[in-house]
């Protein structure tokens, strides 16, 4: 068993994935931590497999039979490590700080209780990105869609959804985190199982986290560790509800998740996080 397993999905993202695996392994060669890292890409024929074999040759690739999705695309990576930690990353990340994995290992090594902990992420231009929430509620994520979220009253309801009130300096449980950065530790994978395969894209980062919360596990935001995503939101390119249903097919991915997710958590409320450790 590896310390860290760490796992990255491509599809097309050849140049970012590049740049994500140049900075890890410059991130790791110090950090005295056992770490094995899978690729799997999503068909992209894209010559990154290649490119991997030829720079990284320590890295595994796994190859899907085409563009299956984001949980169907990582599932394979984690079911083909045994870590004490596993580190789930999106290929548009980018490592910034000195010793981040080792860092978010000992962080928790300390925290035994806590299952899933994520760094502070930054946009390229190192503002601030706003990767911790509270679990939606189906009327916050209509109005983030329409032309309410630019009323005071319903931006107040955005804001305490995204937790922008929140103090960034310390660590502290949230409902969920995106899925871009998530370190989760081995038993509490064990226990709650890999992600819901159901999610082609979107919702299947805060349906995991709310499982994670359902067994007992907390959700850390660790704002003292910093990585750059850079994040496109490609789903609300076209704005509002209708229109990109027609216009935009990650819009409607989008959507059909929030149906699955809604449904799947109907009647559930939403966790109580627990306090500061």
């Amino acid at each position: 068993m590896v310390d860290v397993g760490i796992v990255i999905l491509n599809f097309k993202m050849r140049a970012l994935v590049e740049t994500c695996l140049t900075t890890l392994f410059n991130d790791i060669k110090s950090a005295g931590l056992s770490v094995s890292v899978i690729v799997t890409d999503n068909k992209s024929e894209d010559g990154l497999v290649e490119w991997i074999a030829e720079n990284f040759p320590q890295v595994t690739t796994i190859i899907t039979e085409g563009n299956i999705g984001f949980a169907r695309g990582v599932n394979p990576g984690l079911r083909a490590l045994e870590a004490r930690y596993y580190f789930v990353l999106n290929p548009d990340t980018q490592f910034i700080e000195p010793e981040t994995i080792r860092r978010l290992y000992d962080w928790m090594e300390e925290h035994p209780k806590v299952g899933v902990s994520a760094p502070r992420l930054l946009y390229g231009d190192g503002t601030l990105q706003y990767s911790c929430h509270q679990f939606p509620s189906l009327s916050v994520q209509l109005i983030r869609r329409s032309p309410l979220s630019r009323h005071s009253f319903f931006k107040k309801r955005i804001d305490s959804f995204l937790l922008k009130d929140i103090d960034r300096t310390q660590a502290r449980p949230v409902d969920w985190v995106q899925g871009s950065a998530m370190f989760i530790r081995h038993e509490a994978l064990q226990e709650v199982g890999l992600l819901d395969e159901g999610f082609w894209m979107y919702f299947e980062d805060t349906d995991w986290c709310r499982r994670f919360w359902q067994r007992g596990w907390l959700i850390y935001y660790v704002p003292q560790i910093a990585l750059v995503h850079h994040h496109g939101r490609g789903s609300a390119s076209v704005p509002g509800i209708i229109a990109p249903l027609f216009k935009n097919p990650l819009a409607r991915a989008h959507l059909k998740s929030w149906a699955r997710y809604f449904w799947k958590w109907r009647g559930s409320r939403s966790q109580n996080i627990q306090p500061i450790l």
